[in-house]
Protein backbone atom coordinates (compact mmCIF):
# COMPACT_ATOMS: atom_id res chain seq x y z
CA UNK A 1 0.00 0.00 0.00
CA UNK A 2 2.87 2.56 0.73
CA UNK A 3 4.44 1.23 -2.59
CA UNK A 4 0.87 2.19 -4.58
CA UNK A 5 0.51 5.70 -2.19
CA UNK A 6 4.48 6.62 -2.80
CA UNK A 7 4.11 6.16 -6.69
CA UNK A 8 1.02 7.90 -6.73
CA UNK A 9 2.19 11.36 -4.97
CA UNK A 10 5.33 11.41 -7.00
CA UNK A 11 3.50 10.75 -9.90
CA UNK A 12 1.48 13.73 -9.15
CA UNK A 13 4.98 15.78 -8.35
CA UNK A 14 6.47 14.70 -11.50
CA UNK A 15 3.30 15.87 -13.38
CA UNK A 16 3.11 19.34 -11.41
CA UNK A 17 7.27 19.60 -12.44
CA UNK A 18 5.94 18.96 -16.57
CA UNK A 19 3.30 21.47 -16.32
CA UNK A 20 5.30 24.59 -14.51
CA UNK A 21 9.15 23.98 -15.19
CA UNK A 22 8.29 22.65 -18.66
CA UNK A 23 5.10 23.78 -20.40
CA UNK A 24 5.45 27.09 -18.17
CA UNK A 25 8.68 27.80 -18.89
CA UNK A 26 7.95 27.07 -23.02
CA UNK A 27 4.95 29.43 -22.88
CA UNK A 28 7.24 32.02 -21.17
CA UNK A 29 9.84 31.70 -23.50
CA UNK A 30 7.75 31.90 -26.66
CA UNK A 31 5.94 35.23 -25.07
CA UNK A 32 9.41 36.70 -24.48
CA UNK A 33 10.73 35.26 -27.78
CA UNK A 34 8.22 36.97 -29.45
CA UNK A 35 8.20 40.55 -27.78
CA UNK A 36 11.43 40.52 -28.66
CA UNK A 37 11.09 40.02 -32.37
CA UNK A 38 8.68 42.73 -32.58
CA UNK A 39 10.93 44.71 -30.71
CA UNK A 40 13.63 44.19 -33.26
CA UNK A 41 11.08 44.82 -36.42
CA UNK A 42 9.82 48.06 -34.79
CA UNK A 43 13.55 49.00 -34.46
CA UNK A 44 14.71 48.00 -38.04
CA UNK A 45 11.62 49.85 -39.40
CA UNK A 46 12.65 52.92 -37.09
CA UNK A 47 14.70 56.44 -38.18
CA UNK A 48 17.39 55.13 -35.67
CA UNK A 49 17.65 51.94 -37.23
CA UNK A 50 20.97 49.95 -36.48
CA UNK A 51 21.50 49.16 -40.20
CA UNK A 52 24.41 46.51 -41.01
CA UNK A 53 26.89 47.23 -37.91
CA UNK A 54 28.51 44.82 -35.49
CA UNK A 55 26.52 43.17 -32.56
CA UNK A 56 27.55 45.32 -29.74
CA UNK A 57 26.64 48.50 -31.33
CA UNK A 58 23.25 47.54 -32.39
CA UNK A 59 22.76 46.48 -28.65
CA UNK A 60 24.08 49.55 -27.48
CA UNK A 61 21.86 51.46 -30.08
CA UNK A 62 18.84 49.56 -29.16
CA UNK A 63 19.39 50.48 -25.68
CA UNK A 64 19.67 54.19 -26.02
CA UNK A 65 16.79 53.88 -28.15
CA UNK A 66 14.11 52.40 -26.22
CA UNK A 67 16.07 51.55 -22.47
CA UNK A 68 13.19 50.62 -20.60
CA UNK A 69 11.97 48.90 -23.35
CA UNK A 70 14.96 46.62 -24.02
CA UNK A 71 16.10 46.23 -20.27
CA UNK A 72 12.52 44.32 -19.77
CA UNK A 73 12.93 42.38 -22.48
CA UNK A 74 16.81 41.79 -21.25
CA UNK A 75 15.14 40.47 -18.45
CA UNK A 76 12.39 38.32 -19.23
CA UNK A 77 14.88 36.84 -21.38
CA UNK A 78 17.29 36.03 -19.34
CA UNK A 79 16.39 36.28 -15.69
CA UNK A 80 12.66 34.90 -15.88
CA UNK A 81 13.39 31.66 -16.27
CA UNK A 82 15.32 31.25 -13.30
CA UNK A 83 12.31 32.93 -10.80
CA UNK A 84 9.62 30.37 -12.75
CA UNK A 85 12.09 27.68 -12.10
CA UNK A 86 12.67 28.94 -8.47
CA UNK A 87 9.13 29.54 -7.47
CA UNK A 88 8.17 26.36 -9.29
CA UNK A 89 10.36 24.16 -7.18
CA UNK A 90 9.07 25.78 -3.83
CA UNK A 91 5.42 25.38 -5.15
CA UNK A 92 5.61 21.39 -5.90
CA UNK A 93 7.56 20.76 -3.43
CA UNK A 94 4.68 22.79 -0.66
CA UNK A 95 1.86 20.90 -2.74
CA UNK A 96 3.66 17.43 -2.81
CA UNK A 97 4.09 17.98 1.52
CA UNK A 98 0.39 18.96 1.94
CA UNK A 99 -0.68 16.45 0.47
CA UNK A 100 1.75 13.84 2.07
CA UNK A 101 0.35 15.37 5.55
CA UNK A 102 -3.03 15.66 4.21
CA UNK A 103 -2.88 11.70 3.98
CA UNK A 104 -1.40 11.20 6.91
CA UNK A 105 1.66 9.83 4.85
CA UNK A 106 4.12 10.72 6.97
CA UNK A 107 5.45 7.57 7.82
CA UNK A 108 7.00 7.56 4.52
CA UNK A 109 9.86 9.35 5.56
CA UNK A 110 10.89 7.73 9.38
CA UNK A 111 12.79 4.82 7.71
CA UNK A 112 15.11 7.00 5.56
CA UNK A 113 15.81 9.21 8.90
CA UNK A 114 15.95 6.15 11.01
CA UNK A 115 18.76 4.98 8.53
CA UNK A 116 20.66 8.22 8.41
CA UNK A 117 19.90 8.36 12.24
CA UNK A 118 22.01 5.18 13.04
CA UNK A 119 23.87 5.57 10.43
CA UNK A 120 25.79 8.44 12.12
CA UNK A 121 25.26 6.95 15.75
CA UNK A 122 27.55 4.30 14.47
CA UNK A 123 30.37 5.69 12.20
CA UNK A 124 30.66 9.76 13.76
CA UNK A 125 29.28 9.07 17.31
CA UNK A 126 31.18 12.23 18.27
CA UNK A 127 28.71 14.41 16.20
CA UNK A 128 26.52 12.64 19.06
CA UNK A 129 28.54 14.61 22.22
CA UNK A 130 27.39 17.13 24.76
CA UNK A 131 28.40 20.24 23.64
CA UNK A 132 27.99 18.99 19.78
CA UNK A 133 27.45 22.15 17.38
CA UNK A 134 24.08 21.26 16.69
CA UNK A 135 24.44 23.07 12.49
CA UNK A 136 27.26 20.94 12.12
CA UNK A 137 24.96 17.70 13.19
CA UNK A 138 22.38 19.64 11.27
CA UNK A 139 24.78 19.75 7.86
CA UNK A 140 25.70 16.24 8.67
CA UNK A 141 22.20 14.68 8.71
CA UNK A 142 20.96 16.87 5.63
CA UNK A 143 23.79 15.56 3.55
CA UNK A 144 23.50 12.13 4.45
CA UNK A 145 20.05 12.14 3.53
CA UNK A 146 21.22 13.94 -0.19
CA UNK A 147 23.63 11.38 -0.49
CA UNK A 148 21.46 8.04 0.52
CA UNK A 149 19.83 6.16 -2.18
CA UNK A 150 15.77 6.62 -1.23
CA UNK A 151 13.60 8.18 -3.31
CA UNK A 152 14.55 11.79 -4.23
CA UNK A 153 10.77 13.29 -3.76
CA UNK A 154 10.96 12.07 -0.12
CA UNK A 155 14.78 13.08 0.36
CA UNK A 156 13.16 16.70 -0.67
CA UNK A 157 10.75 16.59 1.30
CA UNK A 158 12.57 15.51 4.55
CA UNK A 159 15.27 18.11 3.92
CA UNK A 160 12.96 20.60 3.19
CA UNK A 161 11.36 20.08 6.55
CA UNK A 162 14.78 19.91 8.64
CA UNK A 163 16.45 22.79 7.37
CA UNK A 164 13.31 24.35 9.51
CA UNK A 165 14.02 22.60 12.62
CA UNK A 166 16.25 23.67 15.66
CA UNK A 167 18.35 21.36 17.65
CA UNK A 168 19.87 23.68 19.87
CA UNK A 169 17.47 22.71 22.59
CA UNK A 170 17.93 18.48 22.15
CA UNK A 171 20.42 16.76 25.08
CA UNK A 172 21.72 13.94 22.54
CA UNK A 173 23.82 12.75 25.49
CA UNK A 174 20.81 11.58 27.31
CA UNK A 175 20.49 7.74 27.25
CA UNK A 176 16.55 8.12 27.91
CA UNK A 177 16.03 9.74 25.06
CA UNK A 178 14.84 8.73 21.56
CA UNK A 179 16.94 10.89 19.49
CA UNK A 180 15.26 9.85 16.31
CA UNK A 181 11.62 10.02 17.33
CA UNK A 182 12.89 13.84 18.43
CA UNK A 183 14.13 14.69 14.98
CA UNK A 184 11.24 12.89 13.27
CA UNK A 185 8.45 15.37 15.46
CA UNK A 186 10.67 17.90 14.68
CA UNK A 187 10.91 17.89 11.19
CA UNK A 188 6.98 16.87 10.96
CA UNK A 189 6.42 20.00 12.42
CA UNK A 190 8.75 22.01 10.38
CA UNK A 191 6.73 20.74 7.45
CA UNK A 192 2.97 21.39 9.33
CA UNK A 193 4.30 25.02 9.17
CA UNK A 194 4.70 24.97 4.95
CA UNK A 195 2.30 27.66 3.52
CA UNK A 196 -0.27 26.28 1.15
CA UNK A 197 0.87 25.68 -2.08
CA UNK A 198 -0.17 28.55 -4.75
CA UNK A 199 -0.09 29.14 -8.36
CA UNK A 200 -0.18 32.71 -8.25
CA UNK A 201 3.37 33.20 -9.07
CA UNK A 202 3.09 31.81 -12.43
CA UNK A 203 0.09 33.67 -13.17
CA UNK A 204 2.03 36.89 -12.24
CA UNK A 205 4.78 36.23 -13.95
CA UNK A 206 2.70 35.21 -17.16
CA UNK A 207 0.59 38.39 -16.35
CA UNK A 208 3.82 40.82 -16.97
CA UNK A 209 5.11 38.82 -20.06
CA UNK A 210 1.57 39.82 -21.70
CA UNK A 211 1.91 43.57 -20.15
CA UNK A 212 5.91 44.05 -21.51
CA UNK A 213 4.28 42.68 -24.91
CA UNK A 214 1.52 44.93 -25.00
CA UNK A 215 3.98 47.68 -24.18
CA UNK A 216 6.09 47.18 -26.91
CA UNK A 217 3.70 46.64 -29.68
CA UNK A 218 2.30 49.49 -28.86
CA UNK A 219 5.48 51.32 -28.57
CA UNK A 220 5.01 52.33 -24.89
CA UNK A 221 7.98 51.52 -24.13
Amino acid sequence: DNLKYATKLFGSASFSFLKINIIGQLLICFLSIATLLIFLLQSADGPGAPGHTVAIAIIITLFFERPVGFTLIALSLFVTPFILLSFGNKYIISKTINKLLSDKGETLLFPIIDKVFSKIKSNQPDLLKKGTDSTKLKLKLIQEIRDSKDNKWLKKIIIYGFKKVNLDDVDFTDEKVSFTDIIKDKTITGLKNVSQPSRNFFWIILGLQIIILILIIFQVI
